[in-house]
């Protein structure tokens, strides 16, 4: 009975041992960034990871004690599929990620401008200041998927990205 005890406990750790490190996020470098004019948020992820992104935007207009020089222009977000969006007020978009496969038979990395994912980082954001949008990222890229939300006019952004390897 001992033996069948202590094998149950073997097995329930040789499940959760590998789901320690199922779990990943990302988020941009500092809290919040203030940006005027376009800025683009560079989502990337290996294909076996569902992440949920997600991304608030503030406009200045509406911050207390902010004054944009020449005044402030509203912002709005270009998602990837084209969709464009005013913020008029703090708003906060949370945008589900799928994966396509479930079990990665090769890993692959990648980098380009404004990511760099590895089987060790499956997920990456990052914010590029005063980019266009025709960054020229690569999307054909086996095993990894590239996203871009371009925000233009003045605005306070925060984003945050939480992923799970299945």
């Amino acid at each position: 009975m001992k033996l069948k005890g202590l094998l149950v406990v073997l097995l329930i750790l040789a499940i959760l041992l590998p789901l320690s490190s199922v779990f990943q996020s990302a988020s941009i470098p500092y809290a919040a960034f203030a940006g005027t004019g376009q800025n683009v948020v560079v989502v990337a992820k290996e294909d076996y990871v569902f992440a949920r992104v997600v991304i608030t935007v503030q406009p200045l207009a509406s911050t207390p004690n902010v004054q944009v020089t020449g005044g402030s222009v509203l912002p709005a977000i270009t998602f990837p599929n084209g969709t464009t969006r005013q913020v008029p007020v703090d708003t906060t978009y949370v945008i589900t990620l799928s994966n396509t496969v479930v079990f990665p038979f090769s890993q692959t990395s990648a980098s380009g401008p404004g990511y760099q994912v590895s089987p060790g980082t499956p997920v990456s954001v990052q914010l590029l200041s005063g980019q266009n949008f025709t960054l020229g990222i690569d999307n054909s890229i086996p095993g990894i998927h590239v996203f871009q939300y371009i925000l233009t006019g003045d605005a306070t952004i925060t984003v945050n990205v939480l992923g799970v390897s299945l």
